[in-house]
Protein backbone atom coordinates (compact mmCIF):
# COMPACT_ATOMS: atom_id res chain seq x y z
CA UNK A 1 0.00 0.00 0.00
CA UNK A 2 1.27 3.40 -0.81
CA UNK A 3 0.59 5.14 2.92
CA UNK A 4 2.43 1.81 4.18
CA UNK A 5 5.11 2.38 2.16
CA UNK A 6 6.40 5.55 3.00
CA UNK A 7 5.97 4.95 6.55
CA UNK A 8 8.20 2.39 5.95
CA UNK A 9 11.01 4.79 4.88
CA UNK A 10 10.70 6.97 8.03
CA UNK A 11 9.78 4.77 10.49
CA UNK A 12 11.45 2.42 12.66
CA UNK A 13 10.77 -1.54 12.85
CA UNK A 14 9.13 -1.89 16.06
CA UNK A 15 6.80 1.53 15.48
CA UNK A 16 6.11 0.30 11.53
CA UNK A 17 4.51 -2.95 13.26
CA UNK A 18 2.39 -1.05 15.60
CA UNK A 19 1.44 1.05 12.95
CA UNK A 20 -0.59 -1.62 10.93
CA UNK A 21 -2.83 -2.13 14.06
CA UNK A 22 -5.85 0.69 13.45
CA UNK A 23 -5.18 3.47 15.85
CA UNK A 24 -8.43 4.33 16.91
CA UNK A 25 -8.45 3.42 20.98
CA UNK A 26 -11.61 1.14 20.33
CA UNK A 27 -12.34 -1.82 18.05
CA UNK A 28 -13.58 -1.17 14.97
CA UNK A 29 -16.89 -2.33 13.40
CA UNK A 30 -16.38 -3.55 9.69
CA UNK A 31 -18.50 -6.07 7.50
CA UNK A 32 -17.05 -8.45 4.39
CA UNK A 33 -19.23 -10.22 2.05
CA UNK A 34 -18.38 -12.84 -0.12
CA UNK A 35 -20.17 -16.19 -1.39
CA UNK A 36 -19.73 -19.69 -0.98
CA UNK A 37 -16.29 -20.26 -3.06
CA UNK A 38 -13.07 -21.92 -0.85
CA UNK A 39 -11.22 -18.70 -2.77
CA UNK A 40 -12.39 -16.60 -0.27
CA UNK A 41 -12.57 -18.65 3.06
CA UNK A 42 -8.96 -18.50 4.40
CA UNK A 43 -10.56 -15.30 5.71
CA UNK A 44 -12.50 -17.23 8.18
CA UNK A 45 -8.86 -18.48 9.31
CA UNK A 46 -8.05 -15.03 10.19
CA UNK A 47 -10.93 -14.78 11.75
CA UNK A 48 -10.49 -18.24 14.06
CA UNK A 49 -6.96 -16.99 14.94
CA UNK A 50 -7.27 -13.46 15.75
CA UNK A 51 -6.06 -11.75 13.32
CA UNK A 52 -8.45 -9.30 12.79
CA UNK A 53 -9.05 -8.59 16.62
CA UNK A 54 -5.34 -8.27 16.82
CA UNK A 55 -5.31 -5.62 14.91
CA UNK A 56 -8.24 -3.83 16.57
CA UNK A 57 -11.05 -4.99 13.89
CA UNK A 58 -14.82 -6.68 15.09
CA UNK A 59 -14.67 -8.44 11.84
CA UNK A 60 -18.32 -9.46 10.43
CA UNK A 61 -17.79 -11.63 7.44
CA UNK A 62 -21.21 -12.26 5.44
CA UNK A 63 -21.55 -15.27 3.34
CA UNK A 64 -24.25 -13.58 0.49
CA UNK A 65 -24.64 -15.72 -2.50
CA UNK A 66 -26.76 -13.43 -5.05
CA UNK A 67 -24.15 -11.23 -6.52
CA UNK A 68 -26.45 -8.67 -8.09
CA UNK A 69 -26.42 -6.69 -4.58
CA UNK A 70 -22.49 -6.72 -4.58
CA UNK A 71 -22.22 -3.46 -6.77
CA UNK A 72 -25.46 -1.40 -4.20
CA UNK A 73 -23.58 -3.35 -1.14
CA UNK A 74 -20.18 -2.16 -1.89
CA UNK A 75 -21.06 1.69 -3.41
CA UNK A 76 -23.63 2.40 -0.13
CA UNK A 77 -21.05 1.40 2.35
CA UNK A 78 -23.05 -1.23 3.71
CA UNK A 79 -20.18 -3.56 3.81
CA UNK A 80 -16.51 -2.07 3.36
CA UNK A 81 -14.82 -5.44 1.68
CA UNK A 82 -15.85 -7.31 -0.75
CA UNK A 83 -14.44 -10.60 -2.45
CA UNK A 84 -15.21 -11.89 -5.79
CA UNK A 85 -14.05 -12.81 -9.02
CA UNK A 86 -11.90 -9.91 -10.51
CA UNK A 87 -13.24 -9.32 -13.79
CA UNK A 88 -16.92 -8.78 -12.19
CA UNK A 89 -15.08 -6.18 -9.91
CA UNK A 90 -13.74 -4.62 -13.09
CA UNK A 91 -17.10 -4.87 -14.78
CA UNK A 92 -18.98 -2.85 -11.11
CA UNK A 93 -16.25 -0.42 -11.15
CA UNK A 94 -16.52 0.42 -14.68
CA UNK A 95 -20.09 1.00 -14.21
CA UNK A 96 -20.03 3.01 -11.58
CA UNK A 97 -19.33 1.00 -8.29
CA UNK A 98 -17.28 3.14 -5.29
CA UNK A 99 -14.74 0.46 -5.18
CA UNK A 100 -11.11 -0.04 -4.85
CA UNK A 101 -8.67 -2.91 -5.66
CA UNK A 102 -6.60 -4.66 -2.47
CA UNK A 103 -5.49 -7.26 -3.36
CA UNK A 104 -5.51 -10.57 -4.98
CA UNK A 105 -6.64 -13.54 -3.54
CA UNK A 106 -6.36 -16.84 -5.57
CA UNK A 107 -6.10 -17.99 -9.37
CA UNK A 108 -7.92 -20.62 -10.78
CA UNK A 109 -5.79 -23.36 -12.06
CA UNK A 110 -7.75 -26.41 -12.72
CA UNK A 111 -10.84 -25.76 -10.55
CA UNK A 112 -12.66 -24.45 -13.37
CA UNK A 113 -13.35 -26.08 -17.05
CA UNK A 114 -14.89 -26.99 -20.26
CA UNK A 115 -16.44 -30.38 -20.39
CA UNK A 116 -17.84 -32.55 -22.78
CA UNK A 117 -19.24 -35.60 -23.53
CA UNK A 118 -16.86 -38.23 -25.21
CA UNK A 119 -17.71 -37.55 -28.92
CA UNK A 120 -15.66 -33.83 -28.67
CA UNK A 121 -12.70 -35.14 -28.59
CA UNK A 122 -11.13 -30.87 -29.78
CA UNK A 123 -12.45 -27.88 -29.42
CA UNK A 124 -12.77 -27.76 -32.90
CA UNK A 125 -15.05 -30.97 -32.58
CA UNK A 126 -17.50 -28.12 -30.35
CA UNK A 127 -18.77 -26.98 -33.97
CA UNK A 128 -22.45 -26.79 -34.27
CA UNK A 129 -22.66 -28.27 -30.68
CA UNK A 130 -24.77 -27.03 -27.22
CA UNK A 131 -22.53 -25.29 -25.09
CA UNK A 132 -23.73 -23.87 -21.92
CA UNK A 133 -22.22 -21.37 -19.92
CA UNK A 134 -23.22 -18.21 -17.53
CA UNK A 135 -22.55 -14.95 -20.20
CA UNK A 136 -22.17 -12.80 -17.31
CA UNK A 137 -19.26 -14.69 -15.19
CA UNK A 138 -15.49 -14.81 -15.92
CA UNK A 139 -16.41 -18.48 -17.17
CA UNK A 140 -17.30 -16.42 -20.70
CA UNK A 141 -13.66 -14.79 -20.73
CA UNK A 142 -12.21 -18.21 -19.81
CA UNK A 143 -13.94 -19.74 -23.30
CA UNK A 144 -13.39 -17.33 -25.34
CA UNK A 145 -9.37 -16.70 -24.47
CA UNK A 146 -9.50 -20.86 -24.95
CA UNK A 147 -11.12 -20.91 -28.10
CA UNK A 148 -8.91 -17.94 -29.38
CA UNK A 149 -5.60 -19.44 -28.39
CA UNK A 150 -6.70 -23.41 -29.33
CA UNK A 151 -9.38 -23.24 -32.28
CA UNK A 152 -10.45 -22.25 -35.82
CA UNK A 153 -13.92 -21.86 -34.44
CA UNK A 154 -15.58 -18.86 -33.20
CA UNK A 155 -18.26 -17.95 -30.77
CA UNK A 156 -20.70 -18.13 -33.92
CA UNK A 157 -20.12 -21.56 -35.15
CA UNK A 158 -21.42 -22.85 -31.33
CA UNK A 159 -24.29 -23.47 -30.39
CA UNK A 160 -23.52 -21.09 -27.22
CA UNK A 161 -26.64 -21.60 -24.44
CA UNK A 162 -26.28 -18.57 -21.84
CA UNK A 163 -27.35 -20.20 -18.58
CA UNK A 164 -28.38 -17.80 -15.23
CA UNK A 165 -25.44 -18.98 -13.54
CA UNK A 166 -22.42 -21.39 -13.70
CA UNK A 167 -23.95 -23.95 -11.37
CA UNK A 168 -26.59 -23.93 -13.71
CA UNK A 169 -24.64 -24.75 -16.49
CA UNK A 170 -23.10 -27.89 -14.63
CA UNK A 171 -26.41 -29.39 -13.94
CA UNK A 172 -27.49 -28.58 -17.52
CA UNK A 173 -24.46 -30.85 -18.89
CA UNK A 174 -24.95 -33.63 -16.31
CA UNK A 175 -28.56 -33.41 -17.00
CA UNK A 176 -27.84 -34.49 -20.92
CA UNK A 177 -29.53 -31.30 -22.52
CA UNK A 178 -26.28 -30.04 -23.95
CA UNK A 179 -22.98 -31.35 -25.04
CA UNK A 180 -20.60 -29.51 -23.52
CA UNK A 181 -20.11 -26.94 -20.48
CA UNK A 182 -18.30 -24.14 -18.37
CA UNK A 183 -18.09 -24.99 -15.06
CA UNK A 184 -16.00 -25.00 -11.52
CA UNK A 185 -15.76 -27.13 -8.73
CA UNK A 186 -17.35 -29.35 -7.18
CA UNK A 187 -19.91 -29.55 -10.35
CA UNK A 188 -16.51 -29.80 -12.30
CA UNK A 189 -15.97 -32.86 -10.36
CA UNK A 190 -19.02 -34.25 -10.13
CA UNK A 191 -19.41 -34.13 -13.95
CA UNK A 192 -16.48 -36.13 -14.73
CA UNK A 193 -17.08 -38.91 -12.17
CA UNK A 194 -21.02 -39.42 -12.96
CA UNK A 195 -21.26 -38.84 -16.65
CA UNK A 196 -20.09 -41.68 -18.91
CA UNK A 197 -16.99 -40.15 -21.17
CA UNK A 198 -17.23 -37.05 -19.84
CA UNK A 199 -13.57 -34.95 -19.78
CA UNK A 200 -12.44 -32.03 -19.86
CA UNK A 201 -11.17 -30.16 -23.14
CA UNK A 202 -9.32 -27.22 -21.34
CA UNK A 203 -8.88 -26.16 -17.76
CA UNK A 204 -8.38 -23.23 -16.25
CA UNK A 205 -4.51 -24.43 -15.88
CA UNK A 206 -4.38 -23.98 -19.23
CA UNK A 207 -5.23 -20.00 -18.85
CA UNK A 208 -4.59 -19.32 -14.82
CA UNK A 209 -4.58 -15.66 -15.79
CA UNK A 210 -8.53 -15.67 -16.65
CA UNK A 211 -9.86 -16.04 -13.36
CA UNK A 212 -8.55 -14.58 -10.71
CA UNK A 213 -10.11 -13.57 -6.99
CA UNK A 214 -9.89 -9.90 -5.66
CA UNK A 215 -10.70 -8.09 -2.76
CA UNK A 216 -12.04 -4.34 -3.14
CA UNK A 217 -12.95 -1.61 -0.58
CA UNK A 218 -15.43 1.10 -0.31
CA UNK A 219 -13.88 4.17 -2.45
CA UNK A 220 -14.09 6.71 1.06
CA UNK A 221 -13.78 3.90 3.56
CA UNK A 222 -10.35 3.27 2.18
CA UNK A 223 -9.47 6.73 2.04
CA UNK A 224 -10.75 7.38 5.51
CA UNK A 225 -9.40 4.09 7.29
CA UNK A 226 -6.25 3.32 5.78
CA UNK A 227 -5.09 1.43 8.71
CA UNK A 228 -7.92 -0.76 8.66
CA UNK A 229 -7.33 -1.33 4.86
CA UNK A 230 -3.90 -2.05 5.63
CA UNK A 231 -4.68 -4.35 8.46
CA UNK A 232 -6.62 -6.50 6.70
CA UNK A 233 -4.43 -6.73 3.60
CA UNK A 234 -2.04 -8.43 6.77
CA UNK A 235 -4.80 -10.37 7.90
CA UNK A 236 -5.15 -12.23 4.81
CA UNK A 237 -1.41 -12.64 4.60
CA UNK A 238 -1.33 -14.44 7.62
CA UNK A 239 -3.87 -17.01 7.15
CA UNK A 240 -2.38 -18.00 3.39
CA UNK A 241 0.92 -18.17 5.31
CA UNK A 242 -0.98 -20.75 8.28
CA UNK A 243 -2.99 -22.23 5.32
CA UNK A 244 0.77 -22.93 3.61
CA UNK A 245 2.00 -24.77 7.28
CA UNK A 246 -1.25 -26.46 8.71
CA UNK A 247 -3.36 -27.53 6.05
CA UNK A 248 -5.43 -29.62 7.80
CA UNK A 249 -6.49 -27.23 11.03
CA UNK A 250 -6.65 -24.50 8.06
CA UNK A 251 -8.95 -26.55 5.88
CA UNK A 252 -11.37 -27.12 9.41
CA UNK A 253 -11.39 -23.32 9.38
CA UNK A 254 -12.11 -22.37 5.99
CA UNK A 255 -15.09 -24.81 5.81
CA UNK A 256 -16.60 -23.65 9.32
CA UNK A 257 -17.55 -20.35 7.50
CA UNK A 258 -19.95 -22.15 5.06
CA UNK A 259 -23.04 -24.07 5.21
CA UNK A 260 -22.63 -27.77 4.18
CA UNK A 261 -19.03 -27.53 2.76
CA UNK A 262 -16.51 -29.78 4.64
CA UNK A 263 -12.78 -29.84 5.54
CA UNK A 264 -13.02 -32.54 2.70
CA UNK A 265 -14.99 -30.25 0.02
CA UNK A 266 -12.02 -27.16 0.49
CA UNK A 267 -9.20 -29.51 0.43
CA UNK A 268 -10.78 -30.80 -3.04
CA UNK A 269 -10.75 -27.32 -3.89
CA UNK A 270 -7.97 -26.08 -2.99
CA UNK A 271 -5.79 -28.62 -5.74
CA UNK A 272 -7.36 -26.27 -8.46
CA UNK A 273 -6.04 -22.97 -6.79
CA UNK A 274 -3.52 -20.77 -6.49
CA UNK A 275 -3.27 -18.42 -3.35
CA UNK A 276 -1.90 -15.35 -3.90
CA UNK A 277 0.10 -14.29 -0.31
CA UNK A 278 2.38 -11.28 0.17
CA UNK A 279 5.05 -12.22 -2.02
CA UNK A 280 3.01 -13.42 -5.14
CA UNK A 281 0.88 -9.95 -4.31
CA UNK A 282 4.41 -7.99 -4.79
CA UNK A 283 4.97 -9.83 -8.11
CA UNK A 284 1.81 -9.67 -9.79
CA UNK A 285 2.09 -5.98 -8.60
CA UNK A 286 4.92 -5.06 -10.59
CA UNK A 287 4.12 -2.55 -13.32
CA UNK A 288 6.98 -4.12 -15.24
CA UNK A 289 5.72 -7.27 -16.06
CA UNK A 290 3.79 -8.13 -18.94
CA UNK A 291 1.69 -10.48 -16.63
CA UNK A 292 1.04 -7.94 -13.89
CA UNK A 293 -2.31 -7.74 -12.44
CA UNK A 294 -2.74 -4.34 -14.58
CA UNK A 295 -2.16 -5.71 -17.57
CA UNK A 296 -4.01 -8.48 -16.60
CA UNK A 297 -6.72 -6.53 -15.70
CA UNK A 298 -6.97 -4.03 -18.82
CA UNK A 299 -7.52 -7.30 -20.94
CA UNK A 300 -10.27 -8.04 -18.91
CA UNK A 301 -12.01 -4.82 -19.20
CA UNK A 302 -10.98 -4.30 -22.67
CA UNK A 303 -13.35 -7.71 -23.24
CA UNK A 304 -15.68 -6.66 -21.42
CA UNK A 305 -15.56 -3.21 -23.19
CA UNK A 306 -16.45 -4.86 -26.34
CA UNK A 307 -19.15 -7.05 -25.20
CA UNK A 308 -20.85 -3.67 -23.99
CA UNK A 309 -20.94 -4.56 -20.07
CA UNK A 310 -18.60 -1.76 -19.15
CA UNK A 311 -18.81 1.89 -19.99
CA UNK A 312 -15.08 2.47 -18.99
CA UNK A 313 -11.82 0.22 -19.42
CA UNK A 314 -9.99 3.19 -17.83
CA UNK A 315 -8.82 1.47 -14.44
CA UNK A 316 -6.47 4.05 -13.21
CA UNK A 317 -8.79 5.17 -10.09
CA UNK A 318 -9.44 1.29 -9.38
CA UNK A 319 -5.70 0.33 -8.69
CA UNK A 320 -4.93 3.59 -6.88
CA UNK A 321 -4.34 2.23 -3.72
CA UNK A 322 -1.92 -0.59 -4.85
CA UNK A 323 0.19 1.91 -7.39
Amino acid sequence: MKNMKKLAAILPVALLSSALTVSAAETKDVTMAFCTWTGYSPMFIAQEKGYFEEAGLNMDIQVIEDESTYAVLITKGSIQFLATAQDPNIKMYANGADSRFVLTMDASVGADGLVATGDIETLDDLAGKKLALDKSASSYYFFLTALENGSSLTEDDIQVIDMGDTTEAGLAFMGGSVDAAIMWEPELSEALETVEGAHTLVTSADYPETILDSLVVNTAYAEENPDVVEAVEEAWYKAIDFMKENPEEAYEMMASGFEEVTAEDVASDVNGLQFYGREENEALNDESSEDSIFAVSQDMADFWMEKGECETDDLTDFFELVK
